[in-house]
């Protein structure tokens, strides 16, 4: 099958390239035996405008990067649209690109999460076949009644080419660290991420990369960081949306670290509390067990090993690439975590 992939692959910003999830959903597609053609709209858009400036692009270049786009897929034909970016597209957009490819279906993929509705997104719901989401529950829910008509959990995907455990300098090593924002200021959002990062930076000696000072850290340094930790920490924004973990926790669990993760509801239908990492629930007790297994090596050990075995079991890029695919074949797709909403 020929699939196209539309996303904003930023390859004028390489620092995000390894953590690029519609990357490696083309990536899986290559894998699984389909031919794919990436088209990166922000990147042609900038490209096709005589001002190199967003705001001034989508002004300028906006019905040449349609019509680019209209026609590649005129030319490829493809059976499969995957949509990766929301913010400069329109109905135009995808009235355009349906039209020079009817007899493709139309897949979007939602990695964010919000409190509310993004509007961007369900402006577009009327065109797509399948909305793809890393929530479930009340999330799915919310997007259906806003006009997606099918709806489906996928968690983030996993590439063992780029996450994996491997040895690091000193400078990497750690006895506890957490990579990323002390919080986003956004509406809705788990009061205790920042109250107990700090609290286990002047506590317990947690390494911080992104916040309270310390710079972020990117590309091969930051699966440095986490493969060079003896236990990492993930703590999501919003911890209250059933199987809803950020891409930190597929890194932290793929470079073969032991986990330490705030619980969100139904986590245990993809990884196991002291199986496949550990959950905790308060800030007393994310201190408690990050002591216990501080002082006990052999468990972090194997439940690291597990953790990372099940993450490639369940959630690698051609697994996960093969059930977007499987969802307009045949309308779903069987896992242990799978959640359709229709």
């Amino acid at each position: 099958m020929n699939i196209l992939v539309l996303a904003d692959f930023r390859r004028d910003h390489t620092r995000g390239l390894f953590h690029n999830n519609p990357r490696k959903f083309a990536k899986g597609f290559l894998r699984n035996g389909h031919n794919v053609l990436e088209f990166s709209y922000r990147e042609m858009l900038l490209s096709a405008s005589p001002i190199r400036s967003k705001r001034w692009a989508a002004r300028l270049a906006k019905k040449r990067t349609d019509a680019l786009l209209a026609a590649l897929a005129r030319d490829f034909q493809p059976g499969l649209i995957m949509v990766c970016t929301y913010r400069l597209l329109d109905g135009a957009t995808l009235e355009r690109l349906r039209h020079a490819a009817p007899q493709a279906g139309l897949v979007f993929w939602y990695g964010d999460l919000r409190a509310g509705l993004e509007q961007q997104v369900t402006s577009l719901a009327p065109f797509a076949d399948w909305l793809v989401a890393t929530s479930a529950g009340e999330v799915l829910q919310r997007y259906h009644a806003a006009g997606f008509r099918r709806c489906a959990f996928l968690p983030n995907p996993c590439d063992p080419d780029c996450e994996a455990p491997h040895a690091v300098e000193q400078r990497w090593r750690s006895r506890l660290v957490f990579t990323g924002a002390l919080e986003h200021a956004l509406p809705g959002e788990d009061p205790e991420r920042p109250r107990l990062i700090r609290h286990l930076v002047e506590h317990r000696g947690l390494t911080v990369w992104g916040c309270l000072g310390r710079p972020g850290v990117y590309g091969r340094d930051y699966l440095d960081a986490l493969a060079g930790a003896d236990i990492a920490l993930s703590i999501n924004v919003f911890n209250h949306v059933p199987l809803y973990h950020s891409s930190r926790l597929t890194h932290c669990l793929g470079c073969g670290t032991f986990t330490l993760a705030k619980y969100v509801p139904q986590s245990e239908r993809l990884f196991e509390h002291e199986k496949h990492l550990v959950y905790f629930g308060t800030l007393e007790e994310c201190v408690e067990l990050a002591d216990r297994y501080l002082a006990d090596e052999p468990a972090r050990r194997r439940i690291a090993a597990a953790g990372r075995g099940r993450l490639l079991e369940q959630c690698h890029l051609q697994k996960l690439a093969g059930f977007v695919v499987d969802l307009l074949r045949d309308g779903g797709f069987q896992a242990p975590w799978a959640e359709f909403v229709t």
